[in-house]
């Protein structure tokens, strides 16, 4: 997983060069960090949806053990 977010982070770096937003401009790194917020939005979302599933797992286990 780690391999392909450096290629990803490689080749969005890489296409913003060829763009013409070296990775001294503002531009460049104004998209990296977006790029790397997305990211890390999609962690979060993906550990509660984990936690919630596994709540909802823990009740119906505690549900079924009352009946």
């Amino acid at each position: 997983m780690i391999v392909t977010r450096v290629i990803l982070y490689s080749t969005l770096g890489y296409l913003l060069s060829v763009l013409g937003h070296g990775w001294d401009t503002t531009e460049f790194w104004c998209v990296l960090a977006l790029f790397w917020a997305s990211d890390q939005l999609t962690r979060i979302e993906l550990a509660a949806i984990q936690q919630a599933e596994q709540k909802r797992r823990q009740a119906l286990h505690e549900n079924k053990d009352k009946q």
